[in-house]
């Protein structure tokens, strides 16, 4: 694989870690959440949805610039990325040396996060909610 791919690879592998980073300070937000609607802390769960929202903010950001990238490639190499990203690659295929391991590592942990906050997020808003829940029915 050309130099330049790897150097593309590796940025987006910076970005990725970014976007899982904001997303597990998410998970804990939600956790943390959840904790204060448990003690009908209303105030905290305001302003920590306001700091959730910030991080959910920084995501948009990183999947904007995930993007740029992607539009640029080789289509084979956006094609790779998009599967990769949407989890339909395993973990150990890594047909574009380490960088593309490291590209699905990420990816996979970064939706692993995504998956356990759905479920403590759920939770809470079913109890916020109940019938009326953004969950009903899904």
């Amino acid at each position: 694989m050309d130099e330049i791919y790897m150097q593309t690879l590796m940025e987006l592998a910076k970005i990725l870690q970014k976007k899982y980073n904001c997303m597990s300070e998410i998970f804990r937000l939600t956790e943390e959440a959840a904790q204060a609607l448990g003690r009908d802390d209303k105030v905290s769960v305001q302003m920590i949805l306001g700091m959730r929202g910030e991080e959910m903010d920084r995501i948009r950001e990183c999947d904007k610039n995930v993007g740029l990238f992607r539009d640029g490639m080789p289509p084979e190499l956006a094609d790779w990325l998009s599967e990769a990203l949407e989890g339909k690659l395993p973990v150990t295929e890594d047909p574009y040396g380490k960088e593309g391991a490291v590209i699905l590592r990420i990816a996979a942990n970064t939706r692993s996060v995504w998956e356990r906050t759905m479920v403590v997020d759920r939770r809470m808003n079913m109890r916020l909610s109940g019938k009326d829940s953004f969950y009903t029915d899904k």
